[in-house]
């Protein structure tokens, strides 16, 4: 039995297979709920437009094709995209295979998922789920497209054309791809260069095609996720002019800690696997498989083409300001295909490999189950204090939103008023059943977020009163507008502390409101 190996066609769908039952195994004993992005993007999927305040349209898709295949509840909200995360792994083995190196496509294939960016971030609904996966599919198919010949080479033009619209409707961080375009388009050799214009010309023009839904969604509502992107990454508020006004010392600390996440999100099977390379790099390597034809690019080079723009964008943005760390983790997918190019190429046997991809997806499994250790065995727990606990945040909404249900059933016709967005979009999803019209309130009037934007509430439309949720009891503004406020019920689990409010004006003014309205 131990000399039986698999071969890879089966081999890596297996052990996909595999992780990805693991992960929903993750998600299903967790303990906690949705984030608040993952439950505004479910409510945003109740009614799909072709664009969002903050994001353009195409993770809201997935999730509601992923809920109309398996339902609301938690697994159903977040299955596509935990698929897509192993699916870009899939992609990276078969850009191996392409290239000529299956073996190193596997390994690329067994680093991205063993990542801790894949092993956390995996597990939730997050825009660069499909963006990973379109990323992946450009790279794919933009190699093919540019060593194939005739109708099969624009086929694949038209593949990394559609691939490229989607990663962009998914994350607008897809437009670094152009700079990668760039820089392969000049490293190609002189006499390609106008055939693989022309075929990125074709991809370039099909991309546009499937963005032009969006950009007019986007004139038409007065550009709010264009508007929003630039706020975060170019203008940034006050935030970024305090950063940008920061001396050297803070740039150069933001840098770092920039470096240091990318380093963290690659975790230590790639790390490993990089430096066995690395310092292996004088040793003999063995001869690559014989090409029919020479290849426009080294693999290495081409892996990296995907790489260091989205780098480089980072870190310059992490200087003019704090960047995000997963700004640019597309670029793992190019790390991950050229740390197993040289793994391959310095000869580190699979044995290594497997002892540090275990290692890899150990540390997820650890950060992700920590929190939970000590329910299992027993230990007490300070609910109000979670140690080593990512899920605290989506911890207790669900029980004190099913608590407070009971006093809020009967008035679920009437407008419900919140001031939290976090509170709003779980609100939505816990008590999706009561289907409540839910409004934000912005006491100055300013638009924080896309409930401020799409659903307001205005009291004077609603003299006849409302429903209050918060975490205290109504802003002094609403109880100034309905002085006959009561209180109809507190819950309270873990953290999160909730008070219900019935809005009420004077009986006078409500009646003469009606009469008006007769």
């Amino acid at each position: 039995m131990s000399g039986i190996k698999l071969r890879p066609a089966l081999a890596v769908p297996l052990a996909l297979v595999l992780l990805l039952a693991w992960r929903l195994w993750q998600v299903r004993h967790s303990g906690a709920g949705l984030h608040v992005d993952e439950a505004q993007y479910w409510y945003w999927s109740q009614s799909l437009e072709w664009g969002y305040f903050s994001k353009p349209p195409l993770l809201v898709g997935l999730i509601r094709l992923s809920t109309e295949l398996f339902g609301d509840g938690l697994l159903g909200v977040k299955a596509l995209a935990m698929v897509a995360w192993l699916l870009a792994s899939a992609v990276l083995w078969r850009l191996g295979a392409a290239m000529g190196n299956e073996r190193a496509g596997v390994v690329g294939a067994a680093l991205l998922a063993a990542s801790t960016a894949s092993g956390l971030l995996g597990l939730s609904v997050t825009t660069d789920a499909a963006l990973m996966l379109f990323w992946s599919l450009v790279m794919l198919g933009a190699w093919r497209a540019a060593h194939a010949t005739g109708a099969a080479a624009w086929r694949w033009w038209v593949l990394t054309g559609v691939a490229l619209g989607l990663a962009v409707l998914s994350k607008y961080t897809a437009g670094a791809l152009s700079l990668s375009a760039l820089w392969l388009l000049w490293r190609c050799p002189r006499e390609q260069r106008g055939r693989l214009l022309a075929g990125l010309a074709l991809a370039a023009g099909i991309a546009a095609l499937l963005l032009l839904p969006h950009l007019f969604w986007n004139m038409h509502n007065g550009w709010p996720t264009l508007q929003h992107t630039l706020d975060i990454t170019v203008h940034g508020g006050a935030a970024k002019a305090d950063a940008r006004s920061a001396g050297l010392g803070h740039k150069v600390g933001s840098a770092l800690e920039f470096g240091l996440g990318q380093l963290l999100l690659l975790g230590p099977a790639g790390l490993a696997m990089l430096a066995m390379a690395w310092k292996r790099r004088h040793q003999p390597f063995d001869q690559p498989v014989a090409a029919d034809k020479p290849a426009l690019w080294s693999t290495l080079s081409y892996a990296w083409a995907f790489t260091w723009p989205l780098l480089a964008l980072g870190l310059l943005q992490a200087l003019r300001a704090k960047a995000q760390v997963n700004w640019a983790l597309p670029a793992l997918l190019g790390v991950c295909l050229a740390t197993g190019l040289l793994s391959v190429r310095s000869r580190i046997s699979g044995k290594t490999l497997a002892v540090w991809v275990l290692a890899g997806l150990a540390l997820s499994a650890a950060i992700t189950l920590g929190g939970d250790l000590k329910r299992w065995t027993g230990a007490p727990v300070t609910a109000s204090k979670p140690a080593w606990d990512i899920w605290s945040r989506m911890r207790g909404w669900h029980e004190a939103l099913n608590a407070l249900q009971p006093a809020l059933e009967p008035l679920r016709d009437r407008p419900w008023v919140l001031n939290d967005r976090t509170l709003l979009v779980q609100t939505a999803y816990e008590l999706r059943t009561l289907q409540p019209m839910l409004h934000s309130w912005s006491a100055d009037g300013q638009v924080r977020h896309h409930f401020d934007w799409k659903q307001p509430f205005k009291p004077d439309q609603h003299p006849q009163g409302a429903v209050f949720l918060g975490q205290g009891e109504p802003p002094a503004e609403l109880l100034a507008r309905y002085p006959q406020s009561r209180l109809l019920a507190r819950s309270e689990s873990g953290r999160v502390k909730l008070q219900a409010w019935l809005l009420q004006g004077n009986p006078a003014s409500q009646s003469g409101s009606e009469e008006t309205s007769r």
